[in-house]
Protein backbone atom coordinates (compact mmCIF):
# COMPACT_ATOMS: atom_id res chain seq x y z
CA UNK A 1 0.00 0.00 0.00
CA UNK A 2 1.24 3.44 -0.77
CA UNK A 3 1.04 6.40 1.59
CA UNK A 4 -1.98 8.00 -0.12
CA UNK A 5 -3.99 4.81 0.19
CA UNK A 6 -3.12 4.42 3.87
CA UNK A 7 -4.01 8.04 4.54
CA UNK A 8 -7.35 7.69 2.76
CA UNK A 9 -8.14 4.57 4.78
CA UNK A 10 -7.24 6.32 8.04
CA UNK A 11 -9.40 9.34 7.19
CA UNK A 12 -12.31 7.07 6.27
CA UNK A 13 -11.96 5.23 9.58
CA UNK A 14 -11.91 8.51 11.51
CA UNK A 15 -15.03 9.75 9.72
CA UNK A 16 -16.80 6.48 10.45
CA UNK A 17 -15.83 6.60 14.14
CA UNK A 18 -16.96 10.22 14.37
CA UNK A 19 -20.32 9.35 12.82
CA UNK A 20 -20.78 6.49 15.29
CA UNK A 21 -19.99 8.75 18.23
CA UNK A 22 -22.42 11.44 17.10
CA UNK A 23 -25.28 9.05 16.37
CA UNK A 24 -24.65 7.20 19.64
CA UNK A 25 -24.80 10.45 21.61
CA UNK A 26 -28.02 11.49 19.86
CA UNK A 27 -29.57 8.09 20.58
CA UNK A 28 -28.64 8.26 24.26
CA UNK A 29 -30.07 11.78 24.62
CA UNK A 30 -33.29 10.80 22.86
CA UNK A 31 -33.71 7.70 25.00
CA UNK A 32 -33.07 9.65 28.20
CA UNK A 33 -35.77 12.15 27.26
CA UNK A 34 -38.21 9.36 26.40
CA UNK A 35 -37.50 7.49 29.65
CA UNK A 36 -37.96 10.69 31.67
CA UNK A 37 -41.26 11.43 29.95
CA UNK A 38 -42.47 7.87 30.58
CA UNK A 39 -41.49 7.95 34.25
CA UNK A 40 -43.15 11.33 34.71
CA UNK A 41 -46.35 10.15 33.09
CA UNK A 42 -46.40 7.06 35.31
CA UNK A 43 -45.81 9.06 38.49
CA UNK A 44 -48.35 11.78 37.72
CA UNK A 45 -51.23 9.68 36.47
CA UNK A 46 -54.45 9.90 38.43
CA UNK A 47 -55.17 7.20 40.98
Amino acid sequence: MNDASQFATAVLALVFIGALLVTGQLFIEQRAQRDTAYATSQLLRPL
